[in-house]
């Protein structure tokens, strides 16, 4: 089974992944953007195992899976890949996060999602890549050719069922944000925004999903939050101190946000307050 055969499978309920990428961490022939630094027995300590592609290896068959991969670092600003590319690589996000966006033929720019530790990213049916990806931050990822994970398709089952989990994943994230994009109000787009920051900041640190409480980090800009949600930079500064005013977020410094009361705030998403 290959990609492409995979990506059929997920056109349910009339949504179609527009750009799809799958990651992975592998055990070998790691290198690093800065320099080529070889890199050994990385899975053993990686913290983007358990949640990458390669989730559901282990022992020599997590070996065999990452022979063909490096390992790269990328600093703040420097491009993953470009639209239009030909997308001969997709990659796994081991740490920072990287911003995916489109640039209309007007000057105008819509960022598509961010993309954090355990995340993909790069993979697309059409041959070539369908955003630019950006490193926000110092981005650490598991660099995989596209023929590799072709070949581990045909091969290991635990690969074939981890990239349908992400893709079907995928899909319900692109359904939700054309929703919030189309519907729903300033207040419900950024409180929606650090509700899912939250959600997943407890799932990379193993806490229950029930804490009323959290600090997130947003290491993107304002101007990048506006454009993800489809608002002005000025909304977002207005909405923000405006629960900042309410009690419901305090501002620890201008990326950190801390979070008083996360079932007040999903309501707000929700619309029932």
């Amino acid at each position: 089974m290959t990609f492409e055969t995979i990506q059929e499978h997920t056109k349910t309920d009339n949504a179609v992944v527009g750009e799809t990428a799958i990651g992975g961490c592998g055990k070998y022939n790691f290198t690093t953007a800065r320099g080529n630094q070889p890199k050994t027995d990385y899975c053993s300590t990686c913290g983007a195992h358990k949640f990458a592609l390669c989730s559901g290896l282990d022992g020599q068959d997590l070996i065999d899976f990452g022979k063909n991969s490096q390992h790269k670092v990328f600093q703040p600003g420097q491009m993953l890949f470009s639209e239009f590319d030909e997308a001969n690589y997709f990659y796994t996000v081991v740490s920072g996060e990287v911003r995916l966006s489109r640039m209309l033929d007007d000057g105008r720019r819509q960022i598509t999602g961010f993309k954090s530790s355990g995340d993909f990213v790069g993979l697309s049916a059409s041959g070539e890549y369908a955003a630019d990806a950006e490193a926000i931050d110092e981005v650490t990822v598991c660099q995989f050719p596209v023929k590799a994970l072709n070949a581990s398709l045909e091969e290991i089952n635990e690969v074939q069922s981890r990239l349908m989990e992400m893709m079907q994943a995928e899909v319900v994230n692109l359904q939700n944000h054309m929703l919030l994009l189309g519907r729903k109000t300033p207040i419900e787009k950024i409180c929606n925004f650090l509700c899912e920051r939250a959600y997943k900041q407890f799932k990379l640190e193993g806490k229950p999903e029930d804490c009323n409480e959290a600090t997130v980090t947003l290491p993107m800009s304002r101007t990048d939050i506006a454009d993800f949600l489809g608002l002005t930079i000025e909304t977002v500064s207005r909405t923000i101190t405006k629960l900042r005013k309410q009690g419901v977020i305090e501002l620890q410094t201008s990326q950190t946000v801390e979070i008083h009361d996360l079932y007040e705030l999903q309501q707000l998403a929700e619309g029932e307050k």
